[in-house]
C-alpha cells in the first residue's frame, strides 16, 4: 500500500520508469533458465500429430500423478483409498477413475494441495481475482508460468507477433491514478514492449486520447478485456474518429468474447479479432488459429468436456506442469460449446477444436422452476448497437438488464432482447430493461455480465 501511495505520487514519467522496472522483474521470471527449451517443445507441438499429443499428455498426466500421490496431502490420502498409482493410468481416459476436483473443495482445504516439497521449488504466489468473495492464493512453479507464457506466445506467433512488437494492452489494473483528469491516460513498459491504456479513465470526454495516442505510436497489435475493447470501438465507429492505420490484430483475454463484441471490434479496428483462453491456475488452454477456430493447447493440461442437459459441456482439467499445487480433474467452473463429431480445421493444428467459449465470470440466472442458466451472452447475439449490459437478478422471479445503448439502437433491439431473454428465463420471469450511462465494473476492471443477489445464483468465490 505504502508503495502504490509513492507511485500514484510520482509525475507520469517516474511511472514509466517504475513499469519498465517492474517490467523487466516480471521477463526475469517468465523468460529465465530454462524458458527457451519450453518455448521449443510448445512451437514444435503446433506440428504435431494427435498421437504425438495423446503420447506427451500421457506422460505428463502419469508424472503429475505419481508426484501428487507421494508429496501432495490431498492426493496422497485420496489415491491411497482409491488404489490408484500413475500405474494404473494406462490411457488417458484411465483418469476418470478420480472423482472431479471442485473449487469449493480447494478452498477449505486448501493447505492439503500444497507440496510438502514447497521450500525445494522456485515458486511464486498468485491469486484469482474473485468476483463474487474472497479469491484465492496459491503457489506456482516458475516452470508452470514459463509455459503458460510460451503457449500464449505461440498463440500470438501465428498472427507474427513476436517479444520484440510493441502492442498496446486494455487491462483493469490501476495503471493510472483514478485522480488524473487529464492525458495521459497510459503508461509505458519499455522491456516488455507494452503501452498500458488505464481501465477506469475510458469516459467519452477521454476517448479521443486514446485514439490520438494509438495513431501516434501505432502498435503492431493490440490486447485487452473485450468489454474495454467494445468500449473503444463503439466510439471509434460511432463519432468518425478513426485509426489512422490497421493493426495486424487484436486479441483478447479474461473475459468471454461475445459476438456482438466481436463484430464492433473488427468492424472498427478492421483487422481480426482473436481470442485466447486461459486461467491463472493454469490448468488448460485454448487459442484461436488463423482459420478462425479455437483448439485446444493439449500441452498444457489434460482437458476433459463433460456433457451438461443443455447440450454445453463443462471443461474440467489436470494442469500438467505445478509440482508445487497440482489440481487434478479441476473443475473451472467454464463451459464450452463443441462442434459435430468428426469436424476438423484445415490449419492442421492437432488440439481439438472447441466451437466457443462460455467463461463464467458472472453469475447464473435462477429461473422459477430452480433451474440454473448460464451464457446469458446470447440473448444479444445479432444486437450489434449496445456498447454494454448487465443483468441483475434480486428475486427469482424478476431480473433488471441494465444497457449502454450505441448509436443506432432501436425499438427492434430492445424488443429482440427481451424475446431472446424471456425465452431462456421463462415466462414467469419479470423483465425490466434500464438504459444507462455505464456499469460498474469489478475492482479488477472488468465487467460482469450477470450479478446475482440470490445465493444460489452466485458462483465460486474463486472465480
Amino acid at each position: 500500500m505504502r508503495i502504490k501511495r509513492v507511485y500514484e505520487w510520482l509525475p507520469a514519467w517516474g511511472q514509466n520508469l517504475c513499469c519498465s522496472f517492474y517490467g523487466r522483474r516480471l521477463q526475469h521470471g517468465r523468460y529465465g533458465a530454462g524458458y527457451a527449451q519450453i518455448e521449443n517443445t510448445a512451437y514444435a507441438a503446433d506440428e504435431w500429430s494427435c498421437d504425438q499429443l495423446r503420447a506427451f499428455q500421457l506422460k505428463h498426466l502419469r508424472v503429475i500423478i505419481d508426484y501428487a500421490s507421494q508429496h501432495v496431502p490431498y492426493y496422497r490420502d485420496l489415491f491411497r483409498s482409491l488404489g490408484l498409482t500413475s500405474n494404473s493410468i494406462g490411457q488417458l481416459e484411465d483418469i476418470r477413475a478420480i472423482p472431479p476436483l471442485t473449487k469449493e473443495t480447494v478452498q477449505t482445504r486448501l493447505g492439503e494441495f500444497v507440496s510438502d516439497e514447497i521450500a525445494t521449488l522456485n515458486t511464486r504466489t498468485i491469486a484469482t481475482s474473485g468476483t463474487t468473495g474472497t479469491g484465492l492464493r496459491f503457489p506456482i512453479t516458475l516452470d508452470v508460468e514459463r509455459w503458460q507464457w510460451a503457449v500464449l506466445w505461440r498463440f500470438r506467433r501465428r498472427f507474427g507477433m513476436d517479444n520484440a512488437t510493441w502492442y498496446a494492452h486494455l487491462f483493469g489494473r490501476s495503471i493510472v491514478p483514478l485522480s488524473r483528469r487529464h492525458p495521459p491516460f497510459w503508461r509505458t513498459n519499455r522491456p516488455g514492449k507494452q503501452v498500458f491504456f488505464s481501465a477506469y479513465h475510458m469516459k467519452d470526454d477521454n476517448l479521443p486520447y486514446y485514439v490520438r495516442e494509438l495513431n501516434r505510436r501505432r502498435p503492431l497489435w493490440i490486447q485487452g478485456y473485450p468489454s474495454l475493447l467494445t468500449i473503444l470501438a463503439h466510439y471509434i465507429l460511432e463519432s468518425g474518429d478513426r485509426l489512422q492505420y490497421v493493426p495486424e490484430f487484436v486479441a483478447t483475454s479474461s473475459e468471454t468474447l461475445l459476438q456482438n463484441q466481436k463484430e464492433a471490434i473488427e468492424n472498427a479496428f478492421g483487422t481480426p479479432c482473436r481470442q485466447w483462453y486461459g486461467q491463472n491456475e493454469a490448468v488448460a488452454g485454448i487459442s484461436e488459429c488463423p482459420e478462425g477456430r479455437l483448439h485446444v493447447d493439449e500441452d498444457l493440461g489434460y482437458v476433459e468436456f463433460l456433457r451438461n442437459p443443455n447440450g454445453t459441456y463443462s471443461l474440467v482439467a489436470t494442469g500438467f506442469h505445478n509440482l508445487a499445487f497440482p489440481l487434478i480433474r479441476y473443475e473451472t467452473g467454464d463451459v464450452v460449446r463443441l462442434p459435430a463429431a468428426g469436424a476438423e480445421c484445415p490449419c492442421g493444428f492437432g488440439g481439438r477444436v472447441v466451437t466457443s467459449i462460455d467463461g463464467r465470470l458472472e453469475d447464473y440466472i435462477l429461473r422459477s422452476d430452480g433451474q440454473r442458466i448460464e451464457g446469458m451472452g446470447y440473448i444479444f447475439d445479432g444486437v450489434t448497437t449496445v456498447r454494454e449490459a448487465q443483468l441483475i437478478q434480486k428475486r427469482v422471479d424478476q431480473v433488471l438488464i441494465q444497457i449502454v445503448p450505441g448509436q443506432g439502437f432501436a425499438r427492434s433491439d430492445k424488443s429482440r432482447i427481451e424475446a431472446a431473454a424471456q425465452r431462456l428465463m421463462g415466462e414467469t420471469t419479470k423483465l425490466e430493461l434500464s438504459f444507462v450511462k455505464d456499469i460498474k465494473r469489478t475492482k479488477n476492471g472488468k465487467l460482469r455480465l450477470v450479478v446475482s443477489e440470490l445465493d444460489a445464483g452466485k458462483v465460486s468465490p474463486l472465480l
